[in-house]
Parts: structure tokens; sequence; C-alpha cells
């Protein structure tokens, strides 16, 4: 796959971005201005075809938090998306765990997955509403993925030994949660999941993962970095050892999805994309409607 590099509308909506991240941080209207000048400013100075659109995101929240002083801004709205899925997978969860291991029990936790990936707020065109998930998630789970690679995933869940599972926001942990119990329930593999060292948007932290009882079913380390997907020249030794050694990667949401595609070639393994397709580019990039949901698997 190429690498998926910014299009025109990925300026507006990084300035959008950082207008949000501003407000989050700061009732400041000049402080919130300065945060707006400076992204724009920095994304007027770089070359902006050798960053990937999460890239973009990234640095437009390292400028806000660094004007701001405040280094977590989504800390509430990541505490409130906690509690709001954990009661949404609540109706689902003492289903899905006392069904069978077969193939319907599996595929119903890959769509809860996906639609747990419906928690975000800093896509253009998209608007998405936690006061509405459980309507929106219901919803979600009756659209059949556009992309259906599941019976692949299958497969390789059969022939690996260890998965590392990368997490994206802050309340869709919760959905893969019960993926990850039902992977390991199924399959004859250790599953490592996978969280963010630093404050990032919306996306999930080792805190995170303990708020939600992740950790008390599977080990969970970090990236070792704050940035957006996977950036492998600021990540930590202990995370590209997992990755090296990993026999397949499940990458969840469109950050994974844009920065993988830099090194998923030299990857040497299989790699799987749980996302729903909240972005217009992201959409045109995989061929499918905008809002669809997507299982995809990489091949290397």
């Amino acid at each position: 796959m190429e690498i998926l590099k910014p299009r025109p509308l990925c300026l507006p909506c990084t300035i959008r971005t950082a207008y949000d991240v501003a407000k989050k941080s700061t009732g400041d209207e000049k402080l919130q201005k300065k945060i707006i000048l400076e992204v724009a400013k920095w994304l007027s100075s770089n070359p902006i075809s050798d960053f990937t659109p999460a890239a973009l995101h990234t640095w437009a929240y390292r400028i806000a938090v660094k004007i701001s002083g405040d280094r977590d801004p989504f800390l509430k709205l990541k505490r409130f998306s906690n509690e709001r899925a954990l009661r949404v997978a609540a109706s689902f969860e003492r289903e899905l765990l006392a069904g069978g291991d077969d193939e319907e029990t599996f595929r119903l936790a890959v769509r809860m997955a996906i639609c747990g990936n419906a928690v975000d707020f800093e896509v253009e065109e998209y608007g998405f509403s936690l006061e509405k998930f459980d309507s929106q998630f219901c919803e979600c789970l009756k659209a059949a993925p556009v992309i259906d690679h599941s019976n692949m995933l299958m497969q390789c869940l059969e022939r690996s030994r260890k998965v590392l599972y990368l997490l994206d926001n802050a309340g869709e942990i919760v959905f893969d949660k019960l993926l990850i119990e039902i992977i390991k329930r199924m399959y004859n593999c250790d599953v490592l999941a996978v969280v963010k060292e630093g404050p990032i948007l919306n996306d999930a932290l080792l805190e995170d993962a303990e708020e939600v009882g992740l950790t008390s079913i599977v080990n969970v380390i970090t990236t070792g970095n704050d940035h957006i997907g996977v950036d492998l020249a600021s990540s930590s030794r202990t995370f590209k050892d997992h990755l090296a050694s990993s026999d397949m990667i499940i990458a969840k949401g469109q950050g994974c999805y844009e920065t993988l595609s830099e090194i998923e070639s030299s990857m040497g393994k299989p790699i799987f994309y749980l996302l729903k397709a909240k972005c217009s580019i992201v959409a045109q990039d995989l061929n499918v409607p905008q809002g669809s949901n997507v299982i995809k698997f990489s091949r290397i």
C-alpha cells in the first residue's frame, strides 16, 4: 500500500483540530488565537507531503498543549467515553462471552470493536455524540463490513502464537477488551495490547486500559511516544522489539491505517486493519463509502 499523503482537506482539518484542542485547553481567547496561528505557521513552513495526516494532527496537538500548558485537555472526555462505553457494552457482554466458540461469536466481537471506533471527535465532516452512542452503536452493528477479510483474520489467528493489538481511542477500548477475550478463548495465542505513552487527543493511555479492566485480562504496553498511530522513529525499544517478534498485528483506527502504510512492506507479517472509515480521504483510499465498517488484510 502506498503512503497515505495529506490532501487539501487535511489542512483545514488540522486547523480545526488545533482550534478544538485550544478550546479544551484554555478559556483564554488570546492563547486560543496564538495556538491556531502557530499551527498555521507550522503547516506553512514544513513540507506537508512528507507527513501523514496523523502526523499533522500530532504536531497540532503538541503545539497546542505546549502553548496552553494543559498536557491532557481530553482527560474528562476520555473518562466520560470509558464510562459510556462500559454501559453500552454491558448489554452485550454477557451474551457475547456466554456464546459458543464459533465464527458468529467471533464476527460479532469484531463488528463491536469496529463500531467502537466511532468514538472520535477530531475528524473533519464527521459528527459523533457520546449522548447518542447507544443508538449509533446498535445501528452500526447492523451494517455489514464493506471490506470483510474476517475469514483471513481467523485463519491467521489459528496460525499465530503472538498477536500485537494496537489500540486507538478511550471508550473504544472497552469493545477491544471484549474482542481480545474472545481471541484468547478461541485461539491458542498470546495477545499483547498497546496504548500510547503520553496524551494525544482522545487516544487511550495505560490509565484508560486500567480503568476499563483491560489490564486484568491481557498485558498492556505503550508505544513509548505520544504519536497518533505508529511512529517508529520515536517509539520505544520495547515496543519495536514486540512489533518485530509478533506473528501478526491487529491495528485499530484510521491513525494506524495512515501510519503503518509507511512501514508495512518491511514488516514481513500479516496486518489487519479494523476501523470505521470516518474520514472521506481514508474512505477514498480504501475505495469504500464514507462511514463504512472495514476489516482489511494487508497483503504483504
